[in-house]
Formats: structure tokens, C-alpha cells, sequence
């Protein structure tokens, strides 16, 4: 899949070295969260939020994310910076979005632009899932996605802002991970049949009465 993304030892002309961001001399690296991990959990604030559909509909002041969701949460992580790959991963969760609450699940999308930047490149009123700014990158840093000290622009070329690795979870109410997906290199795409897969068996398991 082309993402007009590269990995720098692909192709790294001569004339782009001065523009190369210095590393950092204590690098923390980012840990990804996976499949059997348990996400810390965390606070929605009413303020940060871009999409208020499904579960955030009702949602006043601050409230932690376990009083939102009672059913199988597909947790995605975007940026706009991630440019055309960030667009794709949008129009897939458009597509996929009335199969997941079928199966049982719900979405949330996670995004490091704040409402306003967000809506002049995609108008919020286009995403019929829920969707917040997550300010400081406090959700992406919990699922080890983020550190300052080890940036995506040292693994690929192509994107130059502060901005988390792309990850889809599908988690329990619980927060318990029951499906990962992180693409280090963004070259992956959004893998639909496993993730539907996932809220189904999540779903069907909490349907049964088995501790999720």
C-alpha cells in the first residue's frame, strides 16, 4: 500500500540532512501497548470533544471512559498529519463504522488536533462515529504510543509534526486489550474482518456472562 511515507535508509537525499530534527540524548523509546494488555484508564472531558456521537452524546463536564462504555470499544488513534495515510484510516471507520455497532461494539477516535484545526481539513459534522482531541497526547502516551524523546519523523520520512503511531485496539469494558494493531511504519491498512472479528468475540463473551 502506498502511503507517500518512506522509511528514511529507502531514500534520504543529500540536500534534505540540515533539515533533520537533532535526537534526543535521553531517549525514552514509545512501549505499544498489545493484545493482553489492560489500557490505564483514563478521563473524557467534554470540552475536547469533536464528534459527539454515540457514547459521548450524553457526556457532561469530565468523566472517566469506564462510565461511558458498557459494550466492546474499537479505540483509534489519527492524526491529519499522518496526511493521506490519516485519510484512508478515516474513510475505512466511515465504512466499518454500522458493522461494528452490529456486532456490538462501539468506536471512539482519537485524535491529536484540537476541534478547530480539526474541522478545516475534515468537518467534524462528516464523522458519524465519536471523536476527540486528545490534548497533551494523555490518551496516547497511556497506550505508549507517544514520547517527545522518540518521535515518528526518526523512524519514517514524510511527517514532521508531533504526532502519536498509528494503533487501533479493540478494548473490553474493562479496558482490557483484546485486539492490536500498531503500525510502527505506517504501511499497514485497517485490517476490518479481524477488528469486526474482535468486537464480536468480545461482545459474544460479555453476552455469556464471562469477565471481560
Amino acid at each position: 500500500m502506498s502511503t507517500n511515507i518512506n522509511r528514511y535508509a529507502d531514500f534520504f537525499p543529500e540536500y534534505e540532512l540540515e533539515y533533520v530534527k537533532k535526537p534526543w540524548k535521553d531517549r525514552t523509546p514509545i512501549s505499544p501497548l498489545h493484545a493482553g494488555d489492560t489500557l490505564p484508564a483514563f478521563n473524557i472531558n467534554r470540552k475536547n470533544i469533536i464528534s459527539s456521537s454515540d457514547i459521548l452524546k450524553s457526556l457532561n463536564g469530565s468523566q472517566p471512559v469506564t462510565n461511558l462504555v458498557d459494550r466492546p470499544l474499537v479505540l483509534v488513534f489519527h492524526s491529519i498529519h499522518w496526511n493521506s495515510y490519516g485519510d484512508r484510516l478515516l474513510e475505512d471507520l466511515k465504512d466499518i463504522y454500522a458493522d461494528i455497532r452490529v456486532m456490538g461494539g462501539q468506536l471512539l477516535l482519537v485524535t491529536a488536533e484540537e476541534k478547530k484545526y480539526f474541522d478545516e481539513v475534515t468537518p467534524s459534522q462528516q464523522l458519524p462515529f465519536a471523536t476527540i482531541w486528545d490534548q497533551q497526547f494523555q490518551i496516547a502516551r497511556k497506550a505508549g504510543l507517544y514520547s517527545p524523546s522518540d518521535p515518528i519523523w526518526d523512524r519514517l520520512s514524510g511527517v514532521n509534526e508531533d504526532v502519536p503511531t498509528p494503533a487501533i485496539y479493540v478494548l473490553t469494558p474493562s479496558l482490557k486489550i483484546a485486539y492490536s494493531a500498531v503500525d510502527l511504519y505506517m504501511e499497514k491498512s485497517l485490517q476490518k474482518r479481524d477488528v469486526l472479528s474482535a468486537v464480536y468475540d468480545a461482545s459474544h463473551q460479555d453476552s455469556h456472562g464471562i469477565a471481560i
